[in-house]
């Protein structure tokens, strides 16, 4: 069982990054070194990976002065230089942008199954008549156990708890005091990388995030076109959950239906180009289908163990819902479920797992209070 590290912190951006920076010194190197060489495994040296990352950060500081100056302290902290930083906070743009080649390419070599499984829960379809949200985070094996559950607590917006990975500013998936939820999927298309060096993906889960209102918490992901395919899936705790898929210059919208939605990494409409990801890990064509099926069996009266439950199946493994491990890939390309987490907007709780569920208990994580 894998403790499921966290840190408190405030209002001031750079002060958020030092402290991050310097308690997960050791683990921000570790992912630095796991990206690079993920990089390489598909052709992108080190050299020209931080090449990217200086670009990244010259277009991250434009978009967002208080995102950039987190980062910084990030650096500061841990002791990497700024670029590396901006790499880390890119690393969604460079990786998915890479995935999208291997898929091109079908080169067996550089085949990953990737994957993440998501799922939003209106009051009709549970136990208590709150509304939630869950993912089963699946990504590179080696950021497993470098990971943290980050809490800031502020003042001029709204505060939030959050899970993300060490070096990266955070809020990938998360809720904040106003009630608003955020988890998502990677997806790829072929028209990814028409529009270079937009608002990069965490970035905009960041915003998300310091939204006051529902309406303000989608424009991040809607109102300016993306480098990179994503699927976003926001929910209120007043009632309402949208899935926005996104691609470079298209958007899709999945609303519930009988109170569920879920998702995995392939687009279900149309109007992306072409969908990439399943070409290189089949699994998505039946995770998030199979995930809807498992929790309609609980329709109404789902709660915290029924969610459990579908996200724990093991069908379809390793690449399953609850993946684990695939000795027969290379090293620096194998994947797991490297986190999990149940969200209730209602209570303002995130629930997380270190790990896969099957075996790594969830641990709550409230805005309001220290666990």
């Amino acid at each position: 069982m894998m403790h499921v590290p966290s840190l408190t912190v405030g209002d001031d951006a750079f002060e958020r990054g030092l402290r991050h920076g310097r308690t997960f010194a050791t683990a921000v190197a570790d992912n630095l070194e796991t990206y690079l060489r993920r990089f390489e495994a598909s052709g992108l040296g080190r050299a020209e990976a931080l090449v990217e990352g200086g670009r990244w950060q010259e277009a991250m500081a434009q978009a967002n002065a208080e995102y950039a100056d987190e980062m910084a302290g990030i650096a500061k902290g841990s002791g990497q230089d700024k670029v590396r930083i901006a790499l880390l906070n890119a690393r969604y743009e460079i990786a998915f942008v890479l995935f999208g080649q291997d898929a091109k390419q079908r080169e067996q070599a550089f085949l990953l199954a990737d994957g993440c499984t998501t799922f939003g829960a209106l009051p009709e379809a549970t136990a208590a008549g709150g509304v939630w949200l869950g993912q089963n985070w699946d990504w590179l094996a080696g950021i497993h156990g470098r990971t943290l559950v980050l809490r800031i607590r502020r003042r001029d917006k709204p505060s939030l708890v959050c899970f993300t990975e060490a070096g990266i500013v955070g809020g990938k998936m998360g809720v904040n005091e106003c009630g608003i939820g955020l988890v998502e999927n990677g997806l790829a298309s072929s028209h990814d990388g028409c529009n270079p060096y937009r608002k990069p993906f965490h970035m905009r889960c960041r915003e998300v995030l310091d939204a006051e209102r529902y309406d303000d918490a989608l424009r991040p992901i809607v109102e300016t076109r993306r480098n990179c395919s994503a699927n976003f899936v926001v929910g209120h705790a007043e009632g309402e959950i949208i899935d926005i898929e996104a691609s470079p210059d298209h958007l899709g919208f999945l609303h519930p239906r009988d109170g569920l939605v879920t998702h995995s990494n392939h687009f279900v409409g149309l109007g992306h180009g072409e969908s990439q990801l399943e070409k290189v890990g089949p699994s998505t064509l039946y995770r998030g289908n199979r995930l809807e099926r498992l929790l309609r069996r609980e329709h109404g009266r789902l709660d915290l163990v029924a969610m459990r439950a579908a996200l724990c199946d093991h069908f379809g493994a390793p690449n399953a819902i609850c993946r684990h491990v695939d000795e027969r890939k290379p090293e620096a390309m194998r994947t797991m479920t490297v986190g999990s987490v149940l969200i209730d907007l209602g209570a303002r709780v995130m629930h997380v797992a270190g790990g896969p569920p099957c075996s790594h208990p969830y641990v709550p994580f409230g805005v309001a209070a220290d666990t």
